[in-house]
């Protein structure tokens, strides 16, 4: 219902948030009308609050949406402040509301147009014409009033309010409300982690009409280039559309500045739209239960972040940590120090080839961190810091710390719920074909030293030539590659030029890059793939075949008809000039033959035509 009433709004400004632009609202010509009553917009919401069990797989439900059409723009009141200069103003205001936000659409404001948007604790959002995005979704504001203020040079609103999103009244939903067990990041269990962390966000996700809280992480790729991918949960919002991605809100930073539990809110660093690009199917039983997504811009609002690394290799580990977001509260960390046990989800049994990780918490010096709602989605770090799981859910809590909790694998995320490239990692978080188990995080500082390369194809023939592109980034003084297998086998310049190889196989690659003060270094395992050549493939009568310096005895050769059946093997043939064999076809059949190569144990097929 629609109800009149007059209120006082004072602005505080205690922090804003700006969206690509560092323009704001000039405060001196718009201050005088943010103490005028305002009409007030009382709507009665049919906010559903429920919890939910953890075995469920649901995220922590914080509210709901309701249409702003039969609302907006009518309800707004413009008002002249200069001759070409006009401010439209809206104040919504739902009683018992804990806090609000709002979903914009059609988002095309004019050069000098601004849109300020805030709520009672004195936050604001400012948006110019330098924003680029056509829709967003805000950050909640807390309290049961929200403000918007539009100043424009002609009385047409370039924007639209789409959604009002309400946020319970009940408690345990927002700041403050984490359980009295939970560990802020900075105290000493967060020592090893102050890098780490900066990845971490707390999510507001939208699917249809309801608002959850989960969390999420920045992940690095091989090519080491700070894209901003966030992995979560796929039970985060796992039926939400390209529009709810769309309108999704990321919170960095959100955390206490020490070891206390703060009594305001802290100041947090606020991104806006994703999209999906890969996620598990939604049957966490048959699999693993992750999301990734691509943030829409580069995380330019977060001034310090990082990109954690990863390790795919289904090691468990004796000890590490979650940072994570329970109850939409600031950024906690809860530690464990027993094994990791492989399991099916919400199973107790150990099993080799289950696709979760089981964890139990442990009591550490500043208490016993557990999980909550809202923390789903958060990572699990190993001893060395690198993600190997995600957060489904589990009976761990204040009350019973001890009960388990259960991270779908990191390994099994990445390409075992699918080969397809929207139901895993590989595809986007290994660029380069690298197939390495293990990858450092990187942080956002330029000067930060990382070994990095890649080829065009990793895969050749004998005797062909391989070119490498150096990636590596910061102030590097020193290069120095080693080729396993190729010629020259080693090289101390930035671009080492074609490396050839002249024997079959798969082999390492390694660059170590040093800095006045410190040296990376990485190793691509098995990355060259060398394969044996016959030549030609239409033939009248001979063919080649490059053998490198293997010796004869190393080496088979099977002449294969169309049919699959094996005409003739050879086993230690003779060798020419030490690289060749020739072989004689003349007695054959004209047709299609399979010649099969094994030398050293790699076996290679090639496809001849005799005439």
């Amino acid at each position: 219902m629609n109800n009149k009433i007059y209120i006082s709004v004072l602005l505080f400004i205690v922090s804003t948030t700006f969206i690509s632009a560092q323009n704001y609202l000039n405060r001196d010509v718009i201050s005088e009308y943010l103490t005028i009553r305002t009409d007030s917009l009382i709507l009665v919401n049919n906010f559903i609050d429920r919890e939910f069990d953890k075995s469920e797989i649901n995220p922590l439900q914080i509210g709901n949406t309701i249409s702003m059409k039969k609302y907006f723009p009518q309800t707004g009141q413009w008002t002249m402040i200069d001759w070409d200069n006009y401010l439209w103003r809206l104040t919504i205001k739902i009683d018992d509301a804990d806090a609000l936000n709002i979903y914009l659409s059609d988002l095309k404001l004019k050069d000098e147009d601004y849109l300020y948007i805030y709520g009672e604790a004195g936050r604001a959002l400012s948006i110019t014409s330098e924003c680029k995005v056509s829709s967003l979704g805000t950050s909640v504001f807390k309290g049961s009033i929200i403000n918007i203020i539009y100043k424009s040079k002609n009385q047409q609103l370039h924007f639209n309010i789409s959604e009002l999103g309400i946020i319970g009244s009940n408690g345990n939903r927002d700041f403050g409300d984490a359980a009295y067990c939970q560990i802020p990041i900075n105290c000493p269990e967060g020592d090893d982690y102050q890098d780490i962390k900066n990845g971490i966000a707390r999510i507001l996700v939208k699917q249809g009409s309801s608002l959850f809280w989960c969390t999420g992480s920045l992940v690095n790729n091989t090519a080491n280039d700070r894209k901003p991918y966030l992995l979560t949960a796929n039970h985060c919002g796992k039926t939400s559309t390209e529009e709810d991605y769309s309108h999704w809100v990321f919170d960095f930073n959100f955390e206490s500045p020490d070891c206390d539990i703060p009594l305001f809110e802290p100041d947090k660093n606020t991104v806006y739209g994703s999209k999906l690009l890969s996620n598990a199917p939604d049957e966490v039983g048959l699999y693993s239960d992750f999301k990734l997504l691509l943030l829409d811009d580069q995380v330019s609002s977060v001034t310090e972040k990082y990109f954690l690394g990863w390790d795919r290799s289904n090691n468990s580990s004796d000890k590490g940590v979650t940072l994570h977001h329970p109850q939409g509260d600031i950024k906690m960390i809860s530690s464990y120090s027993q094994a990791l046990i492989s399991t099916e989800y919400y199973n107790k049994n150990e099993n080799t080839e289950g696709k979760y990780w089981m964890v139990n918490w442990s009591e550490t010096d500043s208490g016993h961190g557990a999980t909550e709602g809202g923390s789903s989605g958060s990572p699990l770090l190993n001893e060395e810091g690198l993600l190997i799981g995600t957060l489904t859910g589990g009976d761990a809590s204040c009350q019973f710390p001890d009960d388990p909790d259960w991270y779908g694998k990191f390994s099994y995320h990445w390409e075992s719920n699918g080969s397809d490239s929207t139901k895993n990692l590989k595809y986007w978080l290994d660029p380069l074909d690298s197939n390495i188990e293990a990858l450092n995080g990187v942080s956002n500082n330029p000067s930060e030293l990382i070994a990095a390369f890649k080829t065009e194809t990793p895969n050749i023939t004998m005797g062909s030539g391989i070119e490498f592109i150096n990636l590596s980034q910061g102030d590097i003084i020193e290069y120095n590659w080693y080729f396993e297998g190729g010629e020259p086998s080693s090289s101390n310049q930035k671009d080492p030029g074609i490396i050839r190889y002249y024997n079959s196989g798969e082999f390492d690659v390694r660059l170590i890059v040093k800095s006045a003060t410190s040296t990376d270094e990485t190793t691509l395992y098995n990355y060259i793939n060398v394969a044996s050549s016959v030549f030609p493939s239409v033939t009248q009568r001979y063919i080649t075949i490059r053998t490198g310096s293997s010796p004869s005895e190393d080496i088979q050769i099977s002449i294969i008809s169309s049919n699959g059946k094996i005409i003739r093997e050879y086993a230690n043939p003779e060798i020419i000039n030490e690289s060749y064999i020739k072989l004689d076809l003349g007695s054959y059949r004209a047709g299609v033959y399979i010649i099969k190569l094994s030398i050293a144990g790699n076996t290679n097929s090639h496809k001849v035509i005799l005439l």
